[in-house]
């Protein structure tokens, strides 16, 4: 229906604007109408009042189809009109206050204050773990950045289990002081916390002591080459190799001059210069080699004890070039003499430790008719001591029978290669 009336009011104005019809038949028809009768003016009329009503309405239905649309979608123009004509019955829409804060920040500060206590009980934890494990005797803070191939690898590990096996051996100890037991478990355990850690603590620091382990090493140039200030000197590293044959090295060195001095030490830790090298400065002259010096080392910086002492050395010519290696060092007497003692000792404990073990195992087997019943921690604790010492004792056996026979056979075999492939 609208769209008709819109059609038709389209229709009257265009019929308003146009020529009327009478001209365009005086124009281009024939002169029978020139003139208009009184009824069809009067017609005319009706009929541009007719189409005149029709717009009106048009128009009418237009603005209210217009309003309702604006009242259901929400139109500015239409919200302007209607403020600007009569109040407007329709209600305000509900907005939400924004809030003055981000939610990011609260979710994050709620998070970084569930999440501290269990930072700081990891920290904790971690910092209880390292003070621990420096109740260790072969705990070394040095070499924990070094790192270990092969079988080397595993010895830590054994050691930290022997060592709290032995703390759980003294709270079982103390938990059994209020029970009988007629067999002498409890002096087994003791007996074998005593020749675990204490005494291989004791052989590992005498033969530290008797062999002269140190972490700052000075040599004292005596004489050049060309002659002249001996604190004119150049040299470029001095090489020093440790108690395992090998060379120490430079990243765990820091080295400096001081006039006629050269001092390199160890970072954290000491240990026993078996040899050393003089290397030659790469860029400076020949005459400014050391010919004569002295090597000394310290383990506090303020006490010195001579090690190697040379008179009239020749360097090489070539610069960056090593020395020979100097190994006849004043120290080393002693220290193969401390490592064979301490080599001895250490043989004897595990003798002991062995008789000890065997001694152990009686005592359990007997206890099994009354330590068992009377104390039982006790009697389990040493029965699983004694089950899984004789367990790793055997494993050990056995690899190294195993590992024996593996490089008989396999020598053997190359020994019949190498002597087909020579003849």
């Amino acid at each position: 229906m609208l769209s008709g009336l819109h059609r038709k009011s389209q229709l009257g104005s265009f019929l308003s604007e146009a020529p009327s019809a009478t001209g365009l038949d005086e124009a281009h028809h024939s002169p029978v109408l020139t003139t208009r009768s009184p009824r069809l003016q009067r017609g005319h009329r009706e009929l541009q009042s007719f189409l005149g009503s029709l717009t009106d309405a048009a128009e009418r239905v237009t603005a209210q189809r217009c309003q309702h649309e604006d009242f259901l979608f929400g139109s500015p123009d239409a919200k302007l009109s209607a403020s600007a004509s009569a109040p407007s019955l329709r209600p305000k829409p509900f907005e939400l206050p924004m809030p003055q804060l981000s939610m990011g920040p609260a979710f994050a500060a709620a998070g970084t204050a569930l999440a501290a206590p269990f930072q700081a009980t990891a920290s904790a934890c971690e910092a209880i773990g390292k003070q621990v494990s420096k109740l260790e005797p072969f705990y070394d803070q040095s070499k924990e950045e070094l790192e270990q191939t092969g079988w080397c690898r595993f010895v830590p590990r054994v050691l930290s289990i022997s060592f709290w096996y032995d703390a759980l051996a003294v709270v079982v100890l103390g938990h059994a002081l209020a029970f009988t037991c007629d067999v002498p478990l409890r002096s087994w355990l003791l007996g074998g916390i005593a020749l675990s850690f204490p005494v291989s603590s004791y052989i590992d620091r005498f033969v530290s002591t008797n062999t002269q382990r140190f972490d700052q090493y000075r040599l004292t140039v005596t004489e050049l080459r060309g002659g002249g200030n001996p604190e004119n000197f150049k040299m470029e590293e001095l090489v020093i190799y440790s108690r395992l044959g090998g060379r120490i090295h430079r990243s765990y060195l820091e080295k400096r001059t001081e006039k006629n001095y050269w001092f390199t030490n160890i970072r954290e830790y000491t240990d026993l210069v078996v040899g050393y090298q003089v290397v030659t400065h790469r860029f400076d002259s020949p005459a400014t080699d050391p010919k004569s010096w002295k090597l000394e080392g310290s383990d506090d910086g303020r006490n010195w004890t001579l090690i190697d002492e040379c008179e009239g050395e020749d360097l090489p010519d070539a610069r960056g070039a090593e020395s020979v290696k100097y190994e006849d060092l004043y120290h080393i007497p002693d220290a193969v003499a401390g490592f064979r003692q301490g080599f001895l000792l250490e043989v004897a404990a595990c003798a002991v430790s062995f008789g000890w073990l065997v001694l152990g195992t009686s005592w359990v087997s007997a206890g099994t008719e009354s330590c068992v019943d009377s104390a039982p921690l006790l009697w389990y604790w040493a029965y699983f001591g004694v089950v899984v010492t004789w367990s790793f004792v055997g494993t050990i056996t056995i690899g190294l029978i195993v590992s024996a026979v593996v490089m008989v056979i396999l020598g053997a075999t190359g020994g019949a290669k190498s002597s087909s492939s020579s003849s």
